[in-house]
């Protein structure tokens, strides 16, 4: 009696390796059938989920496009611009000569420009001297204007430098009066028409 309960136990035991591989095999062959079956396409409850998944980069990508249009409208696409410069184009301070050598309009932000004038100094003193932002102002719109860049730069003696001062103006300023050297209220003042651009 014994004997035959220790057999049968002993019988169970040797088995469930058995089944317990044979489960291994049957959940392995599911997990085949459900790959082959989703790569065939079977499974297409899954399709609407993917779409939505692939929606929102294309709204990304639209909205992305809107913003690269607006970056491009007409209040703000205006490209560089050469601008005609007037008759006059230097004054003297004391030993040292400006220049206005060019000046461009380009376009900086909805509703404004940045105007990029190329100035040469040259320095007829004996010592270095400085070729700095404080030196500029532009008149615009009935005020002073002080660039918006930090030229500081040394002009040797007896020498000349080249550099751009920028201002920072509205889109819609027709006319600026630019000041080099001497700045402030009563000082020598050079006339820049922004309607007209180089021939």
């Amino acid at each position: 009696m014994g004997r035959g309960t220790e057999s049968e136990s002993r019988g169970w035991w040797q088995t469930l390796p058995g089944l317990l591989t044979a489960a291994a095999a049957a959940i392995t062959a599911l997990t085949g059938l459900l790959v082959a079956a989703h790569q065939i396409g079977c499974l297409d409850r899954t399709l609407p989920t993917a779409s939505q998944t692939q929606s929102h980069p294309i709204g990304n990508g639209s909205r992305s496009t809107k913003a690269e249009g607006a970056e491009s409208s007409p209040a703000n696409s205006l490209a560089p611009r050469q601008l005609a410069l007037p008759a006059a184009t230097e004054v003297r301070a004391g030993e040292f000569v400006y220049k206005l050598v060019s000046a461009r309009l380009i376009s900086y932000a909805p509703g404004k420009v940045t105007l990029r004038l190329a100035i040469r100094m040259t320095n007829n003193g004996r010592f270095d001297a400085n070729f700095w932002a404080a030196s500029f102002r532009l008149w615009v719109n009935e005020s002073l204007q002080a660039p918006v860049n930090d030229l500081n730069e040394i002009v040797a003696p007896h020498s000349a430098n080249d550099a751009d001062v920028e201002f920072v103006i509205p889109d819609n300023v027709s006319m600026v009066g630019l000041q080099m050297g001497d700045v402030g209220e009563g000082k020598p003042t050079i006339s820049l028409d922004l309607r007209h651009p180089e021939p």
